[in-house]
């Protein structure tokens, strides 16, 4: 939300899993076992789609263009048809691209830099845009920056947490929004 005007500006999608045995299953528990078995393609296409069409809703209801962040984990990265599989969302929800950001880890995009770059700057060329989540606490190779299309850095909940009682979480903080 906007603190000027309280307006909504967009929002995450999280996924949980609610199971009727073990209650809320939070991502670290099931996403490793989605990209073991491959079923982290289908579940993130489903994602994609489910926070485009999320996005859609809200925005005829609160008015206002929304942006809606979807994390991407690694073995959808280096996924062949991708960049297809986002367009094809994009147009099939009649979205403007713009509106759309991926979140990646600087450790993920650091596992094979080279097609991850590819990737991520054939999927800027369809405009969507790029947050780099955990900023802070991967290999912080900054030499990235510069070569891929990022526009956000989401500073790591470790250094925010601390910021109003640490003084040095408050430099790094400050740091890494400056650098931004």
């Amino acid at each position: 939300f906007s603190l000027a005007d309280g307006s909504l500006e967009g929002f995450e999608a999280l996924l949980r899993w609610q199971h009727p045995e073990f209650g809320l299953v939070q991502p670290a528990e099931f996403i490793p076992l989605l990209e073991e078995t491959g079923l982290i393609i289908p579940v993130g296409q489903w994602v994609l789609q489910e926070a485009c069409r999320q996005l859609k809703e809200w925005e005829s209801r609160f008015g206002g263009p929304v942006t809606v962040a979807v994390n991407l984990s690694p073995l959808q990265l280096r996924y062949e048809h991708l960049v297809e599989d986002i367009a094809g969302v994009l147009r099939g929800m009649d979205m403007p691209s713009n509106r759309l950001y991926l979140e990646v880890t600087e450790s993920m995009m650091m596992q094979d830099i080279e097609r991850g770059a590819e990737t991520m700057l054939a999927i800027g060329k369809l405009g969507v845009k790029f947050a780099v989540d955990d900023f802070g606490t991967g290999y912080s190779s900054l030499s990235y920056l510069t070569r891929l299309p990022v526009s956000t850095l989401k500073v790591d909940r470790t250094f925010m947490r601390d910021v109003p009682s640490d003084l040095n979480s408050g430099k790094v903080t400050q740091s890494i929004v400056a650098l931004g």
